[in-house]
């Protein structure tokens, strides 16, 4: 419970720097994910999880008003899902806990982009409300106003974060009980993360949608034929 708690904590001060406050990289998936790894005590999931969410994610650019999936929130909770399989089954494999985390972050970042934009409308409300009293005479000072704004992100970010966790680890049981089955070994998993991030780093320096599931394919093919060459 603890871990879950200081794990909640740190996907709100992740959610502020977003935009709220500090804006000292705490938001980069990266980071984020190398902070759940620290506090989860798997500092190598937190950086292998980190590494292919701030390739995946490091393309995404807001256009207009459109939010962004929330990368830091969603980063801390794919490493703690990644650990809490690891922690509750010893034997399971690691690629495949990478792997369920990523895929894990990805779906809590979809989710997290949707009360993005419930926080942006509150923010909103409030910025009329102070404007009203404002014009009324009734307030002049607006650090009421970005106490409330810093408030919210912080709440968005730990509410959101204890939410996506409570639903993960009703997963984690089953998952393990997928994993013994030998349902999904670890070496086809491997190949799936090095074509993921073969085609991921493609997609970086050739931003064109058509290439996406060609990058992908092509690097599933690279990562097969190096594991069969090594092998």
């Amino acid at each position: 419970m603890k871990e879950i708690l200081l794990v909640c904590l740190a996907g709100g001060m992740c959610a502020l720097d977003t935009t709220a406050a500090w804006q000292v990289m705490l938001s980069q998936p990266l980071v984020s994910a190398a902070i759940a790894g620290f506090l989860t005590g798997t500092p190598v999931t937190g950086a292998a999880v980190g590494i292919l969410l701030q390739m995946i994610w490091s393309g995404s650019i807001p256009v207009g008003a459109r939010p962004m999936p929330d990368a830091p929130v969603a980063s801390v909770c794919g490493v703690w899902f990644a650990s809490a399989l690891l922690k509750h089954d010893p034997g399971f494999p690691v690629p495949l806990a990478h792997l369920a985390g990523i895929v894990a972050a990805l779906a809590v970042g979809l989710v997290g982009r949707e009360t993005v934009v419930f926080e942006r409308e509150l923010n909103r409300w409030l910025y009329t409300r102070f404007q009203s009293r404002l014009g009324a005479g009734k307030v002049s000072d607006p650090g009421g106003l970005q106490l409330a704004g810093v408030t919210l992100a912080f709440t968005r970010g730990f509410v959101l974060c204890l939410a996506c966790v409570a639903a993960l680890s009703a997963l984690v049981g089953p998952a393990g009980r997928i994993a013994q089955s030998g349902a999904c070994s670890g070496a086809p998993v491997l190949v799936v993360l090095a074509g993921l991030g073969a085609g991921v780093l493609f997609n970086t320096f050739v931003r064109r949608s058509k290439t996406r599931a060609v990058a992908f394919v092509g690097g599933l093919v690279f990562a097969f034929l190096l594991r069969n060459f090594r092998g």
